[in-house]
């Protein structure tokens, strides 16, 4: 029973990323290219801002040892200096600062649990979302590489319509038991159609 609410428990989570992802991507979708860009500006620095309070806590903090408070201001602080370069205007040298973003991202995470045990729900909740912030964004500037605005408009109604059934299937009933497998497996194959059908937009 409790493998089963484990498995419960992450498809409810995966739900929720994906639930997410949609969102911000409508959100980009509707945005003009500089919205989009100052939208994306004001959410790193938002996490750039909880990332410096978390630093703060963490030099207060007594109970882990000197070395890996260290290690740990180190790797804030790294993110944090990713965090405050320009925004590319190409997808392709987003690209490049996307996974730059993640490795820090992930290092943080990596450094957290290996002092902690675990990273703070609210540090996690935040770092997820500027994930998912970021592979929203990079749509946006893939969609804004099109010079021919019919095939933009195109684009972006093929996209949004995709969005939107996708929405639909995350919006059933919540399944519980063993249909939750079969629909997490629909909901999953759906995202890679989706990824394969808009392949120039998607890394």
């Amino acid at each position: 029973m409790a493998l089963q609410q484990n498995f419960l428990e992450i498809g409810k989570g995966k739900l929720t990323q994906a639930k997410a992802f949609l969102e911000e991507l409508e959100v980009q979708l509707a945005l003009g290219k500089a919205e989009a860009r100052d939208t994306f500006k004001e959410e790193k620095k938002n996490l750039s801002s909880f990332l410096n309070q978390q630093k703060a806590n963490l030099k207060k903090a007594g109970q882990i040892a000197d070395e890996n408070k260290l290690e740990l201001l180190k790797t804030f602080e790294d993110l944090e200096a990713v965090l405050g370069k320009d925004i590319p205007s190409n997808k392709r040298k987003f690209d490049q600062q996307k996974k730059e973003t993640l490795a820090k991202i992930y290092e943080l995470e990596y450094n957290l649990r290996e002092a902690y045990g675990d990273v703070s729900t609210a540090l996690q909740k935040q770092l997820d979302e500027f994930k998912v912030k970021l592979d929203a964004f990079r749509v946006h500037l893939a969609l804004g590489s099109f010079e021919d605005e019919a095939v933009l408009i195109k684009r972006k109604n093929e996209l949004q319509q995709t969005v939107d059934a996708l929405r639909l299937k995350l919006q059933e009933e919540a399944v519980a038991g063993d249909r939750m497998e079969h629909f997490m497996e629909e909901i999953s194959e759906s995202f890679d159609h989706m990824k394969k059908a808009f392949s120039d937009l998607f890394v």
